[in-house]
Order: structure tokens, then C-alpha cells, then sequence
């Protein structure tokens, strides 16, 4: 596919923006999803790249993508992404292969999974469509996004560009499923998140791995991660001051 160049892709955004302000829901966790993506939409039927490409992007009014706190099991049989391929690209085949493990997990009572790497199942990579942190014993920890099968969130770096201005360590590294469950059996994990564009910042207060459940202090009480959405909320809507530059004023 080839690269949108940054002025037809900023300028289109801002120019659907105001077609469809009037779409701009009020309250808190509500907001208008704005979606950018390319299609093939060449006349041919073939397993080729296509010569010709169209840039959409559409809008859509929503709220928060998870109602509260959410159950996730560790997966260890089915991948999300291998080494190698598409996982670290926003691209609609990375959803394809999370269905039916998902689909499995939430018929064990599970909302999402937490995928491992797909050679060993070893590392923890992300959670159901987002990326994933763990607050361990004062230490935020997460995947390194040095790996091909880990999308490199924008939320992502900017919990762990807040972390790091509020003098948190953090750690960007292979989590072994080993050591996570160690610190759920010592109750060194504090705290568990998931994290994406639509989800902002997910709680995750029960884990599943094998035969095992383990359950996390009430997320209500975290200090971290409702303090990072709080800002997060704040910056937004602009109640808060955009430090960082990361709002685009339309």
C-alpha cells in the first residue's frame, strides 16, 4: 500500500470533522471515533497487491468500548500474530485469527484473551485488541514494542511518556507468562490494564491462566491507571493543559 502523504491525510480528517461535528456526543467517556484506512479497490480478481488503492475515513459516535473492569485468560494455544508477519501493522487480517480463541474464551466466561508469542506461547504480547501493562510492585511493566507482532499504540506511548514524567519506572520488555504468574501468587501485581485509541484504559481485574483464576485488588482503589485516564479524559476535552503537544485542534 502506499503512504498517504500527512497533509491529504490531516486535512481529510479535519474536513470530515466538520461535516459531521454536529455527531460529537457529550458526556464523560463518550466521543466521536474517527477511523482512517485504506482498501484495494482495483478491478481484479488475483492473490496480488493491488495497483490501486482508495483512502476512507469514517466517523462514528461512541462511548466507552468496555462498561467496567474486564476477565481476561491467558492464551496458550492459538496466535493472534507470528513473527515474521502483520502483527505490528493495523491491518483488519490481525483480527481475523483472534475470533474463535476469543469467541472460546468468552463462552468460559472470559470478555477477552491475553495472546502470547505464537512460537513457545512463552511471552505475554497484548490483550483481545489492545496493548497491555502491569504495575508490579511500584515497576510499570510492559511487552517490548521491539517485536513484530505488537502494534505500536499511540496510547500506549503516552501512558509510558506520563509514567516517566511522574517519575515511575518502567520497564519496555519480554514478560515472561512465568514471572507474571509468580507476582499474581505473591500479590506483587498492583495493577492491570489493557489500552487502545477506543478503549483508552481498560482495568483488568481477574486473569485466567490453565486451571487458575487470580483476581486483582478492586480497580476503583489503583492509583496509576486512574490517574493516566484522568489525565488522559482531561486532555481531551481540554481541561487540562496539552504539555505533551499531542492535540490537533480542528
Amino acid at each position: 500500500m502506499p503512504q498517504i502523504p500527512q497533509d491529504i491525510f490531516m486535512d481529510g480528517i479535519k474536513e470530515l470533522i466538520q461535516l459531521d461535528k454536529g455527531w460529537v456526543p457529550n458526556g464523560e467517556g463518550k466521543s466521536l471515533y474517527i477511523r482512517p484506512f485504506m482498501i484495494a479497490d482495483e478491478a481484479s480478481l488475483g492473490v496480488k497487491a493491488s495497483n490501486s488503492y482508495k483512502f476512507i475515513v469514517i466517523t462514528s459516535p461512541t462511548s466507552n468500548y468496555y462498561a467496567g473492569a474486564i476477565s481476561v485468560k491467558i492464551e496458550d494455544d492459538f496466535s493472534r500474530a507470528a513473527s515474521g508477519g502483520i502483527g505490528a501493522a493495523k491491518a483488519a487480517a490481525n483480527y481475523a485469527a483472534s475470533l474463535y480463541p476469543a469467541q472460546n474464551a468468552q463462552k468460559q466466561g472470559y470478555n477477552q484473551l491475553i495472546w502470547t508469542d505464537a512460537s513457545e506461547h512463552k511471552y505475554i504480547e497484548e490483550s483481545g485488541t489492545m496493548n497491555i501493562m502491569f504495575m508490579v510492585n511500584g515497576k510499570l511493566i510492559t511487552p517490548s514494542v521491539v517485536s513484530d507482532t505488537i502494534l505500536k499504540g499511540v496510547t500506549r506511548d503516552s501512558i509510558i511518556q506520563l509514567a516517566r514524567k511522574w517519575n515511575i519506572e518502567v520497564e519496555e520488555r519480554k514478560i515472561p507468562v512465568a514471572e507474571l504468574i509468580d507476582a499474581l501468587h505473591k500479590g506483587e501485581v498492583e495493577e492491570a490494564f489493557g489500552m487502545g485509541t477506543a478503549a483508552t484504559i481498560v482495568p483488568i481485574h481477574t486473569i485466567g491462566h490453565k486451571n487458575e483464576k487470580y483476581t486483582l485488588t478492586d480497580a476503583s482503589n489503583w492509583t496509576f491507571s486512574n490517574r493516566a485516564k484522568e489525565y488522559l479524559e482531561g486532555l481531551k476535552r481540554g481541561h487540562i493543559e496539552d504539555e505533551f503537544n499531542w492535540i490537533e485542534k480542528v
